[in-house]
C-alpha cells in the first residue's frame, strides 16, 4: 500500500480582500492572473455589482464587485485595487473567465482542513453565487460559486 494520502493535506489558495469584513477564498487553480485595476468601462443598465468590462489578453473581461453582491451599498476606488481573473470552471460557459475586484493585493495561503470552520450563511446571502461561508484561520471568508456567478452575469450582461 502507498503512504500517499487519498487527498492532499493542504492546497494553495488566495485570500482576496474586499472592502468589507469578509474576504473571498479561492484555490490557486481557479485563478488565471492578477492584474492592475485599469480601463474598466461601466456598462449602462447593469446591476451595481457589475463594475464593467476591461480588456484582457485580446478579449473583453466582465468585472464584478463582490462587496455589492454581499449587500454593501458603496465601495470606493483605490490605487491598491486589483482584478483577480478567475477561470469560470464551467465548460458550457459563454465567458471562460470573470474578473473580481480585490481591495488590495491577494494573499497566498496554504489551506489545511484544521484551519477551516464552517459558519452559517447569512440569510441575505443565500441567493448569491456562493458555495460556503467559513472562517479561515480566524478570518471571515466566503467561497464564490464561479459557474453560478457567470450565469448571473449572463442574465444581466450577455456576452
Amino acid at each position: 500500500m502507498s503512504d500517499t494520502p487519498a487527498y492532499p493535506r493542504e492546497i494553495r489558495g488566495l485570500v482576496i480582500p474586499l472592502q468589507t469584513d469578509v474576504s473571498l477564498l479561492l484555490p490557486n487553480a481557479a485563478v488565471a492572473e492578477i492584474i492592475d485595476f485599469h480601463g474598466v468601462s461601466a456598462l449602462p443598465d447593469r446591476p451595481d455589482w457589475v463594475a464593467g468590462e476591461t480588456d484582457w489578453r485580446q478579449r473583453r473581461l466582465s468585472v464584478v464587485r463582490f462587496e455589492m453582491l454581499l449587500g454593501e451599498s458603496m465601495v470606493a476606488e483605490s490605487p491598491r485595487q486589483r482584478i483577480v481573473v478567475c477561470h469560470v470552471l464551467d465548460p458550457q460557459a459563454r465567458r471562460p473567465f470573470v474578473g473580481i475586484v480585490a481591495a488590495n493585493i491577494p494573499r497566498l495561503v496554504r489551506i489545511q482542513e484544521s484551519m477551516l470552520e464552517g459558519t452559517p450563511m447569512p440569510e441575505n446571502w443565500r441567493e448569491r453565487p456562493l458555495r460556503a461561508a467559513l472562517r479561515f484561520d480566524g478570518q471571515a471568508t466566503v467561497i464564490p460559486d464561479l459557474p453560478a456567478l457567470e450565469r448571473e452575469l449572463e442574465a444581466v450582461a450577455p456576452a
